[in-house]
């Protein structure tokens, strides 16, 4: 066997490696589950909350 057919067997069993890999990383996005909502909204939902606490014990 040349180096030459031994360099295409690798690349092929590289191949089939890759397709499984895309295929786990698939399923692995499918059952991961998403967060409702992302960091952002979370921040500004806090935000105005801590601003009207703060408004609120301004007036208190």
């Amino acid at each position: 066997m040349s180096d030459q057919d031994r360099l295409m067997t690798e690349i092929a069993e590289l191949k089939e490696t890759v397709k499984k890999l895309e295929s786990e990383i698939e399923d692995i996005k499918f059952f991961t589950k998403r967060p409702l909502l992302d960091s952002g909204t979370i921040g500004t939902i806090g935000g105005l909350i801590l601003g009207a606490l703060a408004i609120i014990g301004i007036f208190w």
